[in-house]
């Protein structure tokens, strides 16, 4: 994603006034691996964590990624669209090699090789550590979990991951408060159009959207802040 269309620039855009301290964007970021980069963070007014589909999408075992093609490691190669070349030739090569990927995660799951790499009993510890170190550095901390269309994933991933963004949802909203805000899209954000062809990464347009109801919330806080303060008399 070219950084001028970054969920911080479209923020930018909607409001020249803000002043963004540090936008950071890392890949395939788990809740586990995320601590430690919090813990370097300044203290800010606002502190938005958008974290992805990394925690609940299943992934090849550490111990077969010395033993398998390069194409079968990619982070992106279980879900990206079978790519749709002018020859045949190629369009059924890339046929085979999706079918050889489906072929194997349905081998390797049974044996514990193809899953999450966080369990589902790790995720409320690993939450509230989260909202606990994002507390020290911010007053408003607006946390918003990524969902994806999920329609080029199997039956079996789909039923894992979805498990796993329920789990999710259950923990945070046991830490929601006017100082601790929680987005995740709602069922009209989920459109082809908000999402590039993978049914995962945001398109332009997504990114877009997303900033505007980050922004909305924001503006929100900010009002039911001021409101208190005024009726408190402070």
């Amino acid at each position: 994603m070219d950084p001028d269309k970054s969920i911080g620039e479209n923020l930018r855009k909607l409001n020249k006034s803000i002043y963004i301290k540090r936008d950071q964007s890392i890949g395939g970021l788990t809740f586990s691996q995320s601590i430690p980069i919090i813990e370097t963070l300044n203290e800010t007014d606002v502190l938005v964590l958008y974290f992805g589909t990394s925690v609940g999408w299943p992934r090849i075992s550490r111990k077969l990624e010395g033993h398998l093609r390069p194409e079968l490691l990619a982070s992106t190669a279980f879900h990206l669209p079978v790519f749709k070349s002018k020859k045949l030739i190629n369009r059924i090569k890339a046929k085979i090699r999706h079918m050889e990927r489906n072929i194997l995660k349905f081998l390797l799951f049974p044996f514990g090789l193809y899953r999450p790499r966080h369990s589902l009993e790790d995720l409320p510890s690993l939450i509230s550590a989260i909202e606990h170190l994002a507390e020290r550095k911010s007053h408003l901390i607006i946390w918003v979990q990524h969902n994806s269309l999920g329609y080029r994933r199997l039956w079996l991933e789909r039923k894992i991951y979805n498990r796993y963004y329920k789990e999710i949802l259950n923990c945070l909203q046991k830490h929601r408060s006017p100082h601790f805000r929680i987005l995740t899209p709602e069922s009209s954000f989920l459109i082809q159009e908000n999402y590039l062809l993978d049914g995962v990464h945001l398109s332009e347009i997504g990114h877009q959207r997303v900033a505007e109801i980050i922004y909305n919330e924001i503006q929100t806080a900010m009002a039911e802040a001021q409101k208190f303060l005024a009726e408190s008399g402070q």
